[in-house]
């Protein structure tokens, strides 16, 4: 008896979820395994197509002759059909087993990228940590300098405040002792300048001459004695009687 056609929609071509692709570089062999088993999937893809397309039309034909002929063309079909829809289940699973290896070795792969990536951020993150301490070591140099400038400038203005303190007291001390001296000096001058003036003597005769004096006559001895150096000495008195005086010293020269 002749099976009576499926009132079913016909089913969407599995082939369809062939189009989900993984974007990977070609090269390695788990992608050139998802490339081939890829391929063997498209095709069979279309062989299910085919057998699909040849089942409905054995259907039409028995739907118009059911005859025996019909009906086991009607079977081959059903048949051709469920084994091309095996063969591209397994061909899906195939593909989805590469892919996943894909993925594997993306992800297995990325670990040394990552290092690679780690290793240039971390030299990146050196170089520049290297010129943020070149660029806060100068911004304190300078803000330890200028607080250092600062510190001694106001120190050197103290030392200057003590030195010029010093020398006004100096200064002070030296303007005293100079007007007391110069009020030491004016006294000496007005009392040196208070006493009188006193007129000039008689001057003496000249050397060798004999003045004809009283004291000259008292003298015995007409011959003048020796001239002395320094203050002459006094005339001794003639006194009757008494023997001259003797004098001190070395006795003066005939």
């Amino acid at each position: 008896m002749p099976r009576p056609a499926s009132k079913k929609k016909p089913a969407k071509p599995v082939g369809k979820i062939t189009k989900i692709s993984t974007k990977v570089s070609t090269g390695s062999d788990a992608e050139k395994a998802l490339d081939k088993a890829q391929k063997q999937l498209d095709a069979q893809s279309g062989k299910l197509r085919i057998a699909r397309d040849k089942l409905r039309q054995k259907r039409t034909s028995v739907a118009n002759n059911a005859s025996a002929a019909n009906n086991t063309a009607l079977e081959k079909a059903y048949a051709g059909v469920t084994a091309q829809s095996v063969s591209q289940t397994e061909l899906i699973n195939t593909v989805r087993l590469a892919k996943a290896e894909v993925r594997i070795e993306a992800v297995l792969n990325a670990v040394p990228a990552a290092q690679v990536a780690a290793e240039l951020k971390f030299k990146t993150t050196a170089e520049k940590m290297a010129l943020q301490s070149t660029a806060n070591l100068k911004a304190a140099v300078e803000k330890f300098e200028q607080r250092w400038l600062k510190l001694r400038e106001t120190a050197n203005a103290k030392k200057q405040k003590l030195a010029m303190a010093r020398s006004r007291t100096k200064l002070k001390s030296l303007d005293k002792k100079a007007n007391a001296e110069a009020v030491s000096i004016r006294k000496r001058a007005n009392k040196l300048s208070a006493k009188p003036v006193t007129a000039p003597g008689r001057p003496g005769r000249p050397a060798g001459s004999v003045a004809k004096t009283a004291k000259a006559t008292k003298t015995t001895d007409v011959t003048s004695a020796p001239k002395r150096r320094g203050r002459p000495a006094k005339a001794p008195a003639v006194v009757v009687g008494k023997a001259e005086p003797k004098r001190r010293g070395r006795p003066p020269k005939a």
